[in-house]
């Protein structure tokens, strides 16, 4: 498959994975399915690419890693999921930052104080969504990109389900519109820039660990119900597909 056809696939793809946010609301069936049973699947078919489809890619990309990084090359040899443990700490850290009571004197100050987290955890996944678009650039395998992209794409109903539970009004407004541009892009940067082999492998693994830290959040949420069986389906179906291929 020659280069302009990968770029073009890339971008009918990328396309598709921004339309996910803005037409979320209008998928029937998840109004009409239980939320426990749509969301834990979402979250076994995520959690099953990335030690399936992600991890793998991390280790042989830590493996090729060349000797002129010095120090760094040793570390990341010895330690390929260092990247990971700092993308699931940052946003761990970030997700405390949004939501902690906040302690402020008057109504004024605690309004500014409540919108500065809410761009804050926007801003987060806003860049989020153009790692994944600058990664979707790098895929020359059609296989593995359309892998990637359905993954994707069944994550992001879980991301939109939970910024719509958490700022709902403004996630509506602008948030939406703000994540779908932002994979647009990463998608743009990818496309016009040389991409580092080290930069990538360091990029998905930061990817890999926000989406642990989503998954799990939202399978051991206290407010609302998972469903331990269509999470585990999720993870058998993906593990077959992934055998298969």
């Amino acid at each position: 498959m020659n280069n302009i056809t990968l770029i073009g696939l890339s971008l009918a793809s990328v396309v598709f994975l921004s339309l996910v946010h803005v037409l979320a609301d209008m998928l029937r069936w998840k109004r009409d399915l239980p939320q426990k049973y749509w969301l834990s699947f979402a979250d076994g078919i995520s959690i099953s690419y990335v030690f399936l489809g992600l991890l793998p890619k991390i280790v042989d990309g830590t493996a090729a890693f060349p000797e002129t990084l010095g120090y760094a090359t040793d570390i990341l040899k010895h330690s390929p999921f260092l990247p990971l443990l700092i993308g699931l700490v940052a946003f761990y850290g970030m997700e405390r930052l949004v939501e902690r009571p906040i302690e402020a004197i008057g109504t004024h100050t605690e309004q500014q104080t409540t919108g500065l987290r809410v761009w804050i955890h926007l801003a987060s996944y806003a860049f989020y969504k153009a790692v994944i678009g600058y990664l979707i650039v790098q895929m020359n395998n059609p296989v593995s990109l359309v892998i990637f992209v359905l993954s994707m794409a069944v994550h992001f109903l879980v991301v939109d389900y939970r910024m719509m539970a958490i700022h709902k009004g403004v996630y509506q407004r602008i948030g939406r519109w703000a994540l779908t541009v932002a994979i647009l892009v990463g998608w743009v940067v990818g496309a016009t820039t040389v991409i580092s082999p080290v930069l990538v492998t360091l990029l998905l693994s930061f990817l890999a660990g926000g989406i642990v830290l989503v998954v799990l959040e939202e399978e051991f949420s206290r407010e609302h119900p998972s469903s331990f069986l269509a999470f585990a389906a999720a993870v058998i179906v993906y593990a077959v597909v992934q055998i298969s291929i």
